[in-house]
């Protein structure tokens, strides 16, 4: 897929993309870029966000990079104030930084890991939301998109930081959407599903003999190739984000939806 053929529907729109190193967000971040967005890119590894960088300025794109961990407020404030430095405005915040850790049992985790998983899937998009609404309440147009997961109905053993957090998220998601009702600010989730990026390995290098927890589910889709493509998960987001969504807001998405997924691919040849 080129800049062509995905067309430039967000030329000169801002989009600031958490946890856009690797994966899914660096994919998203790249065709955000393709499709015109000038890019704020965010992680905790500036190693990783500079080289997405570099990439969507030798594509002729415009990014950014500026290093964050989402769960503290201070640091998002830098971040947005490099973003208004830059560009001077903000169109679309994708929340996609996420922790899975810890995998364990509830009896025998570490409370200090356990809140810091909710910090970071749930406090930090709203740490980023905070900081970006008034800049989107001002303009009135901003798009927020928060990226969820299965696991947020829960009865995962050993996943219950990861599985409150992302629960958590959606709730988070429609009642901001509520309260932007008629701002021109809209608000939804994404679960993309079982994706093949960095955080599946780590899943799948896990030991847990001798545990109740049982991870042979995200093996068994891995050796049956069925994990999905970030370049998939990419799109669905530019769908949500772009012109396609302008009339969506306060919705769970899933890339487990066929009749959603072929109105993506239709739009987002």
């Amino acid at each position: 897929m080129n800049a062509k053929s995905i067309g430039k529907k967000l030329q000169g729109q801002v989009a600031l993309v958490t946890g856009s190193g690797r994966g899914i967000g660096a994919a998203a971040a790249e065709l955000l870029a393709q499709a015109g967005a000038s890019l704020v890119l965010t992680a905790r590894s500036e190693d990783e966000i500079d080289a997405v960088a570099k990439r969507i300025r030798k594509a002729g794109g415009k990014a950014i990079a500026v290093p964050c961990d989402v769960s503290d407020f201070g640091q998002i404030e830098e971040v947005i104030e490099a973003a208004l430095t830059q560009y001077d405005r903000m169109d679309i915040l994708v929340n996609n930084a996420a922790l899975v850790w810890p995998l364990e049992e509830v009896a025998e985790s570490d409370p200090d890991e356990w809140a810091y998983n909710i910090h970071v899937n749930l406090v930090g998009p709203y740490n980023l939301a905070r900081n970006v609404l008034p800049l989107m309440l001002d303009q009135g147009y901003g798009r927020i998109l928060n990226i969820t997961s299965g696991a947020a109905k829960g009865g995962f053993v050993g996943m219950s930081a990861y599985s409150a957090a992302k629960a958590g998220l959606d709730a988070f998601t429609r009642s901001l959407a509520a309260e932007m009702a008629g701002t021109g600010v809209m608000v939804n989730g994404l679960n993309p599903g079982t994706v093949d990026t960095e955080m599946q390995a780590d899943l799948r290098s896990v030991d847990t003999e001798g545990t109740k927890i049982d991870l042979s589910y995200f093996h068994t889709a891995y050796e049956s190739g069925k994990l999905g493509l970030s370049s998939d998960t990419a799109k669905q987001i530019y769908w949500l984000v772009g012109p396609w969504g302008r009339n969506e807001t306060g919705k769970i998405f899933s890339a487990g939806d066929p009749e959603w997924r072929a109105q993506v691919e239709r739009d987002v040849a």
